[in-house]
């Protein structure tokens, strides 16, 4: 692995910045990487959370049908099925405890990398300063 030094800064153009070592790339690669692996959980959870706004409107729709007796159409892949009113909404509350769980798991799982991102961060910025910059473009 080839080093390379950091340009001088402006504020300080004789004082050349600090040597950028195997570790230090490893560092920069793993933050990158974890920077992907964020925005694309980002983009899965506000799928999911789309995903159970429609259970829980579903679940309202249901709930609002005035005649107890007429049957519920619901899709069960490409095939529509009869259901029962307690059917459907038996079937809808297991899917929204699901997805729950699944958004969830999908913030866990984001703070989780966020926080490993702000440790490398830290390292990174405390050797290189203004040298490096770690930070998001505004959307």
């Amino acid at each position: 692995v080839e080093n390379f030094c950091l340009q001088p800064t402006r504020e300080n153009p004789r004082m050349s910045a600090p040597e950028v070592t195997a570790s230090d790339q490893k560092d920069i690669n793993t933050f990158s990487r974890l920077n992907n692996q964020y925005h694309e959980l980002k983009d899965e959870l506000n799928t999911q959370k789309e995903d159970l706004v429609n259970l829980q409107d579903a679940q309202n729709e249901v709930m609002m049908q005035m005649d107890d007796t007429e049957p519920v159409k619901m899709a069960i892949g490409e095939v529509y099925c009869d259901q029962t009113q307690d059917d459907a909404m038996d079937i809808l509350n297991a899917k929204v405890e699901e997805a729950e769980g699944d958004v969830s798991k999908k913030e866990a799982k984001m703070a989780e990398v966020k926080a490993e991102m702000a440790v490398l961060k830290g390292r990174l910025t405390a050797k290189f300063g203004k040298n490096i910059n770690l930070e998001e473009e505004p959307e």
